[in-house]
């Protein structure tokens, strides 16, 4: 039965009604209760078990131990005799605490049940998901539990790694499985004294109990006053050093609390104490302190309280407070939480520094002094800032006013005297380039009538960025990047550089030589920054239609976006004042470059301007003309000044050297080695699963829903000394399977980056020195193509590779290609290897006809070596691209390839990125190469949120262009000379986190080519994958069993490099004594030598 007491009985309303009047039909509202903590231990005496209500058995038989204190139950009601079951609630999903439970009980002349006559049935509840058959326990919304007056106590499981799960223990009645031995969730907790707690393997548990790995003790939460005014008033760091639980603002409860208005807290400035007995003299200060004390601070309110849980043997942690009931687990909740952890990360002391260079870096300079950045910090945190007798802000934290004026107002980015400095100022990204050119140069319709700017596709035509349309959560570039040169040099950072590639450096001439030709258009195929759509439908001339790009270069009406700007010197559409050149560039330069075009640049720009002055328009032409170079001077693409003002003389750069012999001598010798980065972290143990023995059995148990249960590719390892003799690839990973049978490719199993070799006790110790930010993206990434895990900075391990070969032949005879940007692997010595050449999918990136009319232009304006490390980096960088790109398209323009159809059918960007490395290597005579390295990539790995689908497609992209490759290679009869090598920045998890999985450490990689020692495992895959292995470090995040350096010693030594050298190389390498493998390990020995 059901019975329905006063409503005044309720301890927390869900709905109220309104009743306006007779006439006017009621108005519901919902009752949302403020963000309030609880503590995940109870004290001693409060705490009683629930039961699990619902129609099916499985779950109503499930007990949780609840705080007394809190409504999170519903209330059912016995007999004296403790029989005769009745639910009691004054609205369906009605939660109450015990005590008003036992109040609803006793006015009904009975008591609370005993758990085993708890009525499961949801009389009183509001679960639809019950009624309709299909539970779910975590999507159930109503009322789930019952008081019973069955005690119950908790207790803790600790991990080998120090996190603790709530066990929560009723005799033995079953609990959630949440709550539950072996199926809780694990979390970090703050421990006292030392730090230190029980584990097996140190202390045998102590006085817990043993449970394989773990260790389950009782726990005893203590919750007591911290501050009692004996000494007085607690100091500002006494108070945010010792008060760490949360609290209500005082100003909710009604009156209950009292502002304390003693003189000792009226002369207090830094907190306001509030209590429940008023105090209003220095004699009653202590009544202002007990356990119900709150102190607000910041306007943020903590309670006086400190609670410790102690498990015995003189260990305890901080009783952590959490925001979410385990047992009344509600949404609204969960979004106070994730805002509490939100805001931790707003207030955190580093997030002021950390948002203010990031803002510094955009808008000022890519190397800010540390006083520049403490200034901006303290803009940001006190929401003020103030210059020249103004205060900009509100005073808030976080004010962006405050912020903004204190980083364009300071001294570093106002001073002209800076300007001169090197390493002030920074580099442009090409968007806002391209943006400033159309502003400045006033692009714009002939009517003046608005149109929608269309800046699409601008990454696929070569820019390199896009609104809306980063490559990663590291946007376009990396702000740590340090090119080859002057920057490397000196240390600092210039990140726009890492756009400064051949194909995006031609692309953005490209498109700023069509736009002031065509206007914003997608003139020259598609090389200008419009879309096709930009030449249709014109709304200047709506009966035009359609315009030809013939009619766009001779300025017929009709182009919709043009650049319109006029110098004013001219005095009209066209130089009727006859202004001189350098006056009309030196109003071009103040526009486009703040007055710092160098006199040199402006002489070529003056040729410029009277070799275009002729013909029909020759003002226009000339104007055009002189607008397109700017956009190459490198004075357009940096904020300082290109050469130091107090420097009188310039020196010409040397001209690159790109002859090739008329009928060169075939290559003999040659190597290559192809290193194929799958970014985002690839989850490898998808890849290479263990099949048909324990290892499959813990793989499932522990992948849960991302287990591949079927279709995987058997292969055989029963040589190669693993814990299983048979194996599984990845269903997508057919042609590769192929290689492997074929003996063409082997795994490494577990690998990953190290400085020392250890086990999950000597990483939790902090024993044994581990690589850097491990599981973030970015320094990973430069740690695991660097192959020196202490040193993120250092060169890529191909480029010491290569630095290593030319020394060796005293000569230049390495080549290194990227076909996917500026990576860290190719990085080497500029005084001993050349840079790599950046090439992209479509092959060599080449001028449209527009812009290689100037060429010769283009190469002069950067040809002067300069004091500005950004402008010397785009220097280089062009004057490489330049001449690089004239060798490479003079030598393998017009190769063809035996798998050219199979490249173009598997129709993905990695299929071309293979393609052009085919090309490169088939014109390996032409180009003189004996030693080629090449990068390509594949991104999208970071599958957080995807439990097969998309890794099944990415893998898919990489086998078929693997196939494709190795039959190119095999066509052209040096499959043997060239090696392929997969790499990741780290493993994924082996668990699920419900969704697809996350960052981890150690992971599967292939190699593969002819003269590979194939059908093997090398390393040491995992013999224990689950909780319980000396290698899993929580979550199935498993150190590596081999360092990147044992692979890379074997084919380090198959390339060329001698062994004495291999220390140069490989740093690290004499810090592992096993799971090194030489080339006679990794490759067939009669083919390597």
């Amino acid at each position: 039965g059901i019975s329905y007491p006063c409503e005044c009985s309720i301890d927390e309303p869900r709905t109220v009604r309104i009743d306006h009047s007779p006439n006017l039909a009621p108005v519901w509202y919902e009752y949302v209760r403020q963000p309030c903590i609880q503590l995940a231990f109870p004290e001693d005496g409060h705490m009683k078990t629930v039961r699990e209500i619902g129609e099916n058995t499985d779950y109503g038989n499930k007990a949780m131990c609840a705080d007394t204190r809190l409504p999170v139950a519903g209330t059912a009601c016995c007999d004296k005799n403790g029989q005769n079951p009745i639910h009691i609630c004054v609205f369906k999903g009605d939660r109450v605490s015990y005590s008003t439970s036992e109040e609803r009980c006793a006015a009904y002349g009975g008591t609370t049940c005993a758990w085993s006559t708890v009525p499961i049935n949801g009389g009183c509840g509001t679960d639809t998901a019950y009624n309709q058959g299909s539970y779910s326990e975590d999507s159930s919304p109503g009322l789930r539990f019952l008081w019973s007056s069955q005690p119950c106590s908790m207790s803790v499981q600790i991990s080998p790694d120090g996190n603790v799960a709530i066990i929560h223990k009723a005799g033995t009645i079953n609990v959630k499985e949440r709550v539950a031995i072996d199926t809780g969730t694990y979390f970090g907790v703050l421990w006292g004294g030392d730090g230190s707690y029980p584990t097996v393997s140190s202390s045998n548990c102590g006085s817990c109990e043993v449970h394989e790995s773990t260790c389950v003790c009782p726990a005893i939460a203590v919750t007591s006053a911290v501050f009692d005014g004996s000494q007085g008033m607690p100091t500002m760091n006494e108070l945010v050093s010792q008060l760490h639980i949360g609290a209500p603002d005082p100003n909710s409860f009604d009156g209950t609390y009292s502002l304390c208005t003693a003189p000792m807290c009226l002369n207090n400035a830094d907190y306001n104490v509030f209590s429940t007995t008023a105090v209003s003299n220095d004699a009653s200060i202590a009544d202002a302190f007990d356990d119900q004390t709150i102190f607000e601070v910041n306007g943020l309110f903590l309670s006086n309280t400190a609670s410790i849980v102690d498990i015995g043997d003189g260990y305890t942690f901080r009783n952590p407070p959490m925001y979410n009931s385990p047992i009344d687990q509600t949404q609204r909740d969960a979004l106070y939480e994730t805002d509490a952890i939100l805001q931790h990360y707003v207030d955190h002391p580093n997030t002021a520094p950390f948002i203010s260079t990031k803002l510094i870096q955009h808008l000022v300079t890519s190397n800010p002094s540390p006083r520049y950045v403490k200034v901006v910090a303290d803009a940001f945190r006190t929401g003020t800032y103030t210059s020249g007798g103004y205060t900009f802000g509100k005073g808030n934290y976080g004010d962006m006013e405050a912020c903004v004026a204190a980083i364009l107002l300071d001294r570093e980015a106002r001073s002209s005297t800076l300007d001169d400095d090197a390493i002030s100022g920074r580099a442009r990204e090409p968007l806002l380039k391209v943006m400033h050119m159309m502003r400045s140069m006033e692009l714009s319709t002939e009517s003046g009538a608005k149109r929608e700017v269309d800046m699409i596709y601008l990454t696929s035509r070569g820019l390199g960025q896009e609104s809306f349309n980063a490559p990663s959560v590291f946007s376009f570039f990396l702000s740590e990047y340090q090119p080859v040169g002057p920057a490397l040099n000196k240390g600092v950072v210039a990140p726009e550089t890492q756009l400064f590639d051949a194909p995006k450096l031609i692309s953005f001439m490209n498109g700023l030589f069509s736009l002031p030709a065509f206007g914003l258009t997608d003139c020259q195929w598609w090389q200008g920054f419009g879309s096709d759509r930009a030449r249709y439908w014109i709304t200047d001339y709506p009966d035009g239609g359609y315009f030809d790009c013939g009619s766009a270069e001779t300025e017929q009406p009709g182009v919709p976006l043009r650049l319109r700007w006029k110098p004013p010197s001219w005095g009209g559409e066209t130089n009727v004042n006859n202004a001189p050149p350098s006056q009309i560039i030196d109003e071009v330069d103040l526009l486009l470059t703040g007055g710092r075009l160098h006199p040199s640049n402006k002489a070529i720009m003056e040729q410029v301007y009277n070799s275009a002055n002729s013909g029909i328009n020759p003002d226009s032409k000339s104007l055009k003309a002189v607008i397109s170079h700017f956009a190459a001077t490198p004075e357009f693409h940096i904020t300082n000044n290109l050469m130091n003002s107090r420097v009188t003389t310039t020196a010409t750069r040397p001209t690159p050297d790109i002859s090739t012999p008329p009928n060169p001598a075939p290559v003999t010798d040659y190597r290559a080695i192809v290193y194929l980065y799958m970014d985002g972290a690839m989850d490898s143990y998808s890849a290479l699963v263990p099949m048909n023995c324990y290892l499959n059995q813990q793989y499932v148990s522990v992948r849960g829903d991302i287990a591949i249960k079927s279709g995987l590719l058997p292969i055989d390892a029963s040589t190669s000394d693993q814990p299983c003799d048979d194996f599984g690839l990845h269903p997508s990973l057919s042609n590769i399977h192929s290689l492997y049978n074929d003996g063409d490719a082997s795994f490494i199993a577990n690998v990953g980056p190290l400085i020392k070799t250890m086990d999950k006790y000597e990483f939790e110790a902090g024993s044994k020195p581990q690589p850097m930010a491990l599981f973030a993206h970015n320094t990973q990434t430069q740690i695991t193509q660097t192959v020196f895990a202490q040193d993120a900075s250092a060169g890529g391990v191909l480029g010491r590779i290569g630095d290593s070969i030319n020394n060796r032949e005293g000569s230049d005879v390495f080549d290194a290609y990227s076909i996917s940007g500026t990576p860290k692997v190719l990085e080497g010595a500029p005084s001993v290897s050349k840079p790599a050449d950046v090439l992209s999918g479509s092959g060599v990136a080449d001028f449209i006809p527009k812009a290689g009319t100037f060429e010769a232009n283009i190469e002069a304006l950067s040809e002067n070596v300069v004091t500005s490390i950004y402008g010397e980096t785009f220097s280089v960088s062009m004057t490489n691209a330049i001449y690089r790109t004239r060798l490479l398209d003079e030598v393998i323009g017009n190769v063809t390839l035996d798998e050219d159809s199979c490249f173009t059918n598997a129709g993905t960007d990695l299929a071309d990125q293979f393609e052009q490395v085919a090309r490169i290597i088939k014109s390996r005579d032409g180009l003189e190469a004996k030693r080629d390295v090449f990068y390509v990539s594949i991104g999208g790995f970071d599958t957080h949120s995807d439990n097969g689908p998309v890794l099944t497609n990415l893998l898919s992209q990489i086998d078929d262009s693997i196939s494709c490759f190795a039959s190119e290679m095999k066509s052209q009869g040096v499959w043997s000379n060239v090696t392929v090598i997969s790499a990741s920045e780290f493993g994924r998890t082996l668990t699920s986190n419900g969704l697809g999985t996350d960052h981890a450490w150690g992971g599967n990689h292939f190699i593969a080519g002819g003269s590979v020692a194939g059908g093997r495992i090398h390393g040491q895959y995992p013999d224990d994958i689950t909780d319980d292995g000396i290698l899993n470090i929580g979550r199935g995040r498993l150190i590596p069993t081999t360092p990147w350096e044992g692979v890379w010693k074997g084919i380090s030594e198959w390339f060329g490099v001698e062994i004495q050298n291999m220390g140069s190389v490989l740093p690290n390498l004499s810090n592992f004594a096993s799971n090194i493998f030489d080339a006679a390990d990794l490759f067939q020995s009669s083919l390597f030598r």
